[in-house]
């Protein structure tokens, strides 16, 4: 686990050894931003160059329409999730580069007590411009709590208290037309300034009401869309989050871990709220907020990557990273359909090479064959994969440019040859995440005197109960709204997380047993293993899939059955 090693202390002195500039790296970074700019947003209309697309035809490039979108620049899934404070995605995407761009110029010109300081600030000015001041004011106030309870302090706990009830207040209860709300603009702050100074802080120096309490408000996402969908369940009106929450309660993953490094005594208890903030606040984490939203980790995964290494390096490694995304954002949607077309030619009905399509043809009582069902999801897991890096890439190249230390989310995922290693090279922040906050507590709790036992069962609880609980079911309902439906939708797809954690269980309990005979990928007479290996973890993974992609009239006896159909088993309905 490279993440967890890396976690050793780094001393000022180090950091600002670390911290000595180049100007050839300012200029990459800056040149790359300008790429980014030119190719997936309309910069360069107002300074009358010619547009993506029009730039290709004139040099002669053919057959790449599916690359430009309807403005004739390229089309990105990377972009600005639930805001519609401008005309067009890319405006938003306009906005957070520019942003993007002076938060670099800061973190890597300003002295090394500043730069933190100023990725919060920065972030705080994206988020404003792109959320309004209601959001930005609500997450604000939600963090503000958060703080407030991990972090007592007599002296500055009421006036961050009540500085956390006046935002919310702004966010949530301010109605410019109900004049008679405004006194609840002195009521509240002072309310909760003295319900924090004679109320919390008491129960929080209660050695045995405090860890719940601190427990319930880092559990406030799975606790309050729980009970929300119980509630809409039981006959009650939807609940919907506003925005600032929304924003704050897709970060649970992060305060999770957040909370696991303070039980281990990795936080300081007297922590200052700037600190706080900058592993929730950069602007890493506001592209596609709700995709790869363990990236960063906890407290000390990012104050040990800060500086860490020599500036230059970190910054180098984020370039490469955003040139690497940039081609997978330009060519996923054309890869996937050359893909397609060169399957179909074959005829190998690929159904646009998604699953859910797969399964919707199925359910429906069309015909499929072995080859079909194994061609489609296989190629699923390549589109998807495709996608998914280019974003995971993006996002830890700003964390890296912003002068983290930040491991790649995926990493060559290909070359996986066991379902334990693919777990760790697709998803490895988010495998992070498991294994802190499911796999450690069962591991260490239970089968103490059976190894292999141990291990299969804290794989299983990781990867099958807190991967669909705490990792799935928070999301959908985030997605769709907070109804009993979803959580039952959710819960279907059961098999999906049994045989993903069985198959990574299993894995893992034959690398223990098994003692390593040769290295994977070696250039001998035995790589036609690891081909074979390779395949056969990636065919899995991907006809798993199947589960995690039903259709609204399909059973689970239909996924079974065309679960099976892969294996070549034909199962009558």
């Amino acid at each position: 686990m490279p993440g967890l090693l890396k976690n050793a202390p780094v001393s000022d002195a180090q950091r600002r050894a670390n911290d000595t500039h180049r100007p050839s790296v300012v200029l990459a970074v800056l040149a790359v931003l300008a790429a980014y700019l030119y190719l997936f947003t309309l910069a360069a209309d107002p300074l009358g160059m010619p547009l993506p697309e029009d730039l290709a035809e004139r040099a002669g490039v053919e057959g790449m329409g599916r690359v430009f979108d309807s403005d004739r620049n390229v089309e990105s899934a990377m972009g600005i999730r639930l805001t519609d404070r401008f005309e067009s995605s890319d405006d938003e995407r306009m906005v957070f580069l520019l942003v993007l761009a002076a938060a670099f110029l800061c973190a890597y010109f300003l002295p090394v007590r500043h730069k933190q300081p100023a990725l919060v600030g920065w972030a705080a000015v994206a988020i404003l411009l792109l959320y309004g001041p209601a959001a930005t004011a609500g997450l604000l106030a939600a963090h503000l709590g958060v703080h407030a309870v991990l972090h007592p302090d007599r002296a500055r706990g009421p006036t961050l208290a009540g500085l956390a009830a006046l935002l919310a207040w702004g966010a949530f209860l301010l109605d410019p037309e109900d004049p008679e709300r405004l006194w609840l603009a002195a009521a509240l702050p002072l309310g909760a300034a003295a319900g924090y100074r004679f109320g919390l802080l008491p129960l929080l120096a209660r050695p045995r009401i405090a860890p719940l309490l601190r427990t319930l408000v880092v559990q406030s996402a799975i606790v309050t869309v729980g009970v929300s969908a119980l509630v809409e369940g039981a006959g009650g009106g939807e609940w919907r989050l506003p925005l600032g929450l929304l924003l704050f309660f897709w970060q649970w993953e992060r305060l999770m871990m957040y909370h696991v490094d303070y039980k281990d005594g990795l936080v300081p208890r007297d922590l200052g709220l700037a600190p706080y903030l900058a592993v929730f606040w950069n602007p890493g984490v506001i592209p596609n907020w709700n995709w790869g939203v363990t990236i960063g980790q906890g407290y000390a995964y990012c104050q040990s990557g800060f500086l860490a290494e020599d500036k230059n390096k970190l910054v180098l490694g984020g370039v490469k990273l955003l040139l690497i995304a940039m081609l997978y954002l330009a060519f996923w949607q054309w890869a996937r359909h050359l893909l397609v077309e060169l399957f179909s030619g074959l005829g190998v009905d690929v159904h646009r090479a998604y699953t859910k399509d797969l399964v919707r043809h199925f359910t429906r009582g069309g015909e499929v064959t072995t080859l079909s069902v194994l061609c489609t999801t296989f190629l699923d897991l390549v589109r998807w994969t495709m996608l998914w890096a280019g974003i995971v890439h993006f996002k830890v190249g700003v964390w890296r440019i912003c002068g983290y230390r930040m491991d790649p989310y995926i990493h060559r995922p290909w070359a996986s040859t066991n379902l334990t290693t693919l777990w760790s090279r697709f998803t490895y922040h988010y495998r992070e995440f498991l294994v802190r906050c499911f796999y450690y507590p069962v591991f260490l709790r239970f089968f103490k005197k059976n190894r292999y036992l141990r291990v299969f069962v804290a794989t299983l609880a990781a990867a099958g109960f807190g991967n669909l609980v705490w990792g799935h079911v928070t999301e959908r309902l985030f997605y769709r709204g907070m109804e009993w439906e979803h959580v039952l939708w959710v819960m279907a797809t059961w098999p999906y997380f049994v045989l993903l954690g069985v198959g990574i269980g299993l894995s893992h309990v034959y690398l223990l047993w098994r003692k390593r005979r040769r290295r994977p990928w070696t250039w001998d007479r035995w790589i036609w293993t690891d081909v074979l290996a390779a395949y056969a973890t990636l065919q899995f993974y991907a006809l798993i899939h199947i589960f995690a992609r039903p259709h609204r009239d399909s059973t689970t006896g239909d996924l079974f059955r065309l679960f099976l159909k892969g294996f070549g088993i034909d199962v009558s309905g």
